[in-house]
């Protein structure tokens, strides 16, 4: 066979390799780390797996004996005695244009930095998909889990968090769960972007929402629609259309709103996805924006400063969201307290050019 042929010649080069009388070249093992160091066995795995707990003068002579000896850790013969994998999953929904890359980055930059390392399962929305992407990652034995929970229902999240107490939540919030849970203000950035709008001289505004049965979605056009009712505002149903937070349903929705008769001077956008979408479609039909028509979107991706005009939106502290998830996630991990029920991240508006102010 192939591989035995290899397997003698790789040991035939090992034999004229070694400089004694024809012996094997040894394999180094945590004893001959331990022996070089001058320490004990013990004290080399407690190096490997709990540095804290050995001098740094101890620590030093095993690191070099490693170091010496090319001396690499097997992590999956560690995990064994540690029970940890030192390893992060995370489930996002695509990547593509969205939040979610530079999420994704940061992430894995704060997981790396704590020396842990990073598995991700993308494109996951559906909730079949995530709940197949969460079974994945803990065959994969990692520590713990940041989910985002894409359209899984509240009553399937409140099971899932009961089963497994090392998921984190990112973009939703579940009653008694709520030191797990990590959620930006969506009332509070729907309102910022109502107030703008109104503030701007906007009366004829039109929204292009999520899917109904999203709860961000939800929150964002309920809180959107009452701060317009408390300035005597109303937000008609007929410019109201119903999307999935990406590009073409951008475009269909500002199709449909336009075609609707009814007068229209802006539209708020739930995701910045959605609102390139529109504004590409104002572009493809002769509408200038904001000339014609004003654009509001909700995320401010990293896109958003570089289409043409810059859009406004609500931005999301995407960092905080990020950094906030992993520190959770690692104290879980560690069988650590979570921290407590987590605070609303707070959302802030970013004004750009894509929003004309009309008095």
């Amino acid at each position: 066979m192939v591989i035995d042929s290899h397997y003698n010649a790789c040991y035939w080069f090992s034999y004229r390799r070694c400089e004694s009388a024809f012996l094997p070249i040894p394999m180094t093992t945590i004893r001959t780390v331990a022996e070089r160091a001058g320490v004990s066995t013990a004290t080399v795995s407690r190096v490997m797996n709990t540095p804290q707990q050995v001098s740094e003068r101890t620590r030093s002579r095993v690191e070099t004996a490693m170091r010496e000896l090319n001396f690499s850790r097997n992590s999956f013969a560690a995990s064994l005695v540690t029970r940890r994998s030192d390893c992060i999953g995370l489930i996002v929904g695509g990547l593509s244009g969205s939040f979610f890359a530079p999420l994704v980055n940061i992430v894995e930059e704060t997981v790396s930095a704590a020396g842990s390392y990073l598995i991700v399962s993308c494109g996951k929305d559906s909730p079949a998909d995530v709940l197949a992407a969460v079974q994945f990652l803990r065959q994969r034995q990692c520590d713990a889990i940041i989910l985002f929970p894409g359209q899984l229902s509240d009553a399937a999240l409140q099971d899932l968090l009961g089963i497994h107490p090392n998921v984190v939540l990112i973009h939703r919030s579940i009653a008694g769960f709520e030191e797990r849970c990590v959620q930006v203000d969506n009332v509070t950035g729907a309102r910022l972007a109502a107030r703008y709008l109104i503030d701007c001289g906007h009366r004829d505004i039109g929204l292009i929402s999520g899917p109904a049965a999203n709860p961000e979605s939800a929150q964002r056009l309920a809180a959107f629609a009452e701060t317009l009712a408390a300035a005597g505002v109303v937000l008609a149903p007929e410019l109201v259309f119903e999307g999935d937070f990406r590009l073409a349903s951008g475009r269909q929705g500002m199709a449909e709103l336009l075609a609707s008769g009814r007068p229209l001077s802006a539209v708020f956008c739930l995701s910045d996805q959605m609102a390139f979408g529109a504004l590409d479609y104002c572009r493809a039909v002769g509408i200038a924006v904001p000339e014609r028509l004003s654009l509001l979107g909700f995320d401010d991706v990293e896109y958003a400063e570089l289409v043409h005009p810059k859009l406004s939106t609500v931005q999301q502290p995407i960092a905080l969201l990020a950094r906030t998830a992993v520190e959770i996630a690692l104290r879980l991990a560690l069988s650590k307290p979570s921290g407590g029920p987590q605070p609303l991240l707070t959302p802030q508006l970013m004004i750009r050019d894509s929003v004309r102010r009309l008095a």
